[in-house]
């Protein structure tokens, strides 16, 4: 493939040496009303086609459009379909068209990509579909597209996604979305809710993007997590429950561990299997952020286990708080309570989600050339009021926020990392960048997934200060600023 297409281009070398036209190449000046339109353009009909007629009125077209002869001795446009039109609105006769029939259909599309992308003339979702139609040729790699239009394979491979998927090229056309927001709603195209998400984060709050982005791929990913434990149990033919907003056992069912024994041992999972009321309900796991399966019985009292006697003297289905082994069915719960524990939950999430966007974001900006305004300030003032900060946590800390995945070996509390960062002959113009990075580090250190719940002045000064050099706060994050200061960061 790549010797193929490199063949015409020698032979147009040789020919133009010898002073001659290369065959099949031809300028010629023609009526732009008769030139046909691509039937292949990636370019979308409906845009804006006549941009170029008040310049091309005054100075001509400067750079031909592309064409092709066809069987019939038509010309049809490979590229300029905007020239084409420009120029009829500007009411020119003739124009420049540069005749190339010695194009392959596959260099055709791809000189109508190269052409359009030299001129930012394509949407990133008609570039994709451009892309897309290189690939549809017989033999052509993702290699071969790199070498014929000079896009960097990565953002190939991520148009083809883009280009896959009707909902991406719906949705990226109807809101000019860049080539990355479109590939990230493709990757969530079978979600329709997530695409609304999505959508919304990127037209009205696009600071938000990032946060929304991780927050639905930890819920898809937990929800794999919770539905490969559901897929287990099922397979081994064990019934599913559904525990009440995650948490709470149908009203009668007990957990097997609260259960009294038999005959002096514990009821086990497996001496219950031939129970009628064997079920299982699918629970956070006590050693990880996973899943695990909890065993309980549907009807403890029905099938004998417990009779009303026996009881703890709770009401069916509400035994008593500390029964439960896992924890999740707390008895005389309040409906207001239940709500607080989900609300919990779901901050805890959303701060892991959150925190994941600002690490990155902080080591984007600790790698940047130049010191962000307002940086020495905010080191300053967080130095004199909390000095204690610079020395918190240790060098793992440090290597977190520089983006290190492995922390470097050595006596992290003698701080190898800051004293390497010093000894680089750091000119004076940096040292606040250095300075942040301690900050920075201190601060991560002393924060976690619970900090969410108590108003901070030291976490308000910090997000305050991201925001300010272009960090998107999330809401869950602003919780720190207290009631007052909920809305406005700069209210800290």
């Amino acid at each position: 493939m790549t010797t193929a297409m490199h063949d015409n281009d020698a032979a147009s070398d040789a020919a133009a040496e010898a002073g001659l036209d290369p065959e099949g190449w031809q300028l010629r000046q023609v009526d732009p009303r008769t030139l046909l339109d691509n039937p292949d353009n990636a370019r979308r009909p409906e845009r804006d086609r006549e941009g170029l007629a008040p310049s091309i009125a005054v100075l001509g077209i400067l750079t031909p459009p592309l064409v092709r002869t066809t069987d019939t001795g038509e010309l049809v446009l490979i590229a300029g379909e905007r020239r084409k039109y420009s120029a009829i609105a500007a009411g020119l006769a003739t124009i420049p068209v540069y005749v190339r029939n010695d194009l392959s259909p596959v260099h055709q599309v791809a000189g109508m990509l190269v052409e359009n992308i030299g001129r930012d003339d394509l949407t990133p979702v008609e570039e994709a579909v451009a892309i897309q139609q290189l690939a549809g040729f017989d033999g052509v790699t993702q290699k071969d597209i790199t070498a014929m239009t000079g896009i960097k394979a990565p953002k190939v491979r991520q148009a083809l996604v883009v280009a896959r998927s009707e909902v991406a090229t719906e949705v990226a056309g109807r809101y000019d979305l860049t080539l990355d927001q479109a590939a990230v709603v493709a990757e969530f195209g079978d979600d329709p809710e997530a695409v609304k998400l999505l959508t919304a984060a990127a037209v009205k709050q696009p600071e938000q993007w990032p946060h929304v982005v991780a927050r639905l791929r930890r819920e898809r990913d937990d929800r794999q997590r919770y539905e490969a434990v559901v897929a287990e149990l099922t397979g081994s033919g064990c019934p599913v429950v559904e525990l009440e907003s995650g948490y709470w056992l149908p009203e009668g069912a007990r957990w097997l561990d609260d259960l009294p024994p038999v005959k002096g041992k514990a009821l086990t999972v497996a001496k219950h299997r031939t129970c009628p009321g064997h079920a299982a309900a699918v629970i956070v796991s006590t050693e990880d952020d996973g899943y695990e399966a909890a065993y309980l019985c549907l009807d403890p009292i029905g099938n004998g286990h417990v009779t009303l006697d026996e009881g703890d003297g709770e009401a069916p289905g509400q035994p008593s708080a500390g029964q439960s082994p896992v924890g999740h069915d707390p008895g005389g719960w309040t409906e207001e309570q239940k709500a607080e524990r989900r609300l919990v939950v779901a901050n805890n999430k959303a701060w892991d989600a959150a925190e994941e966007v600002r690490l990155a974001f902080v080591t984007e900006l600790l790698h940047r050339r130049t010191t962000p305004k307002g940086t020495l300030r905010f080191v300053t003032e967080t130095l004199l009021s909390d000095p204690a900060v610079a020395t918190s946590g240790d060098d793992r800390d440090l290597d977190r926020v520089l983006g290190h995945k492995e922390p470097r070996e050595g006596d992290w509390w003698a701080r190898p990392a800051a004293t390497a960062l010093l000894d680089q002959a750091t000119p004076d113009a940096r040292l606040p960048m250095l300075l942040l990075a301690q900050v920075v580090a201190g601060i991560e250190a002393t924060t976690g997934r619970s900090s969410w719940r108590t108003p901070s002045g030291r976490l308000a000064r910090y997000f305050s200060y991201l925001e300010s050099v272009g960090y998107g706060v999330s809401d869950v994050e602003r919780l720190v600023f207290g009631e007052e200061g909920a809305g406005s960061p700069g209210a800290a």
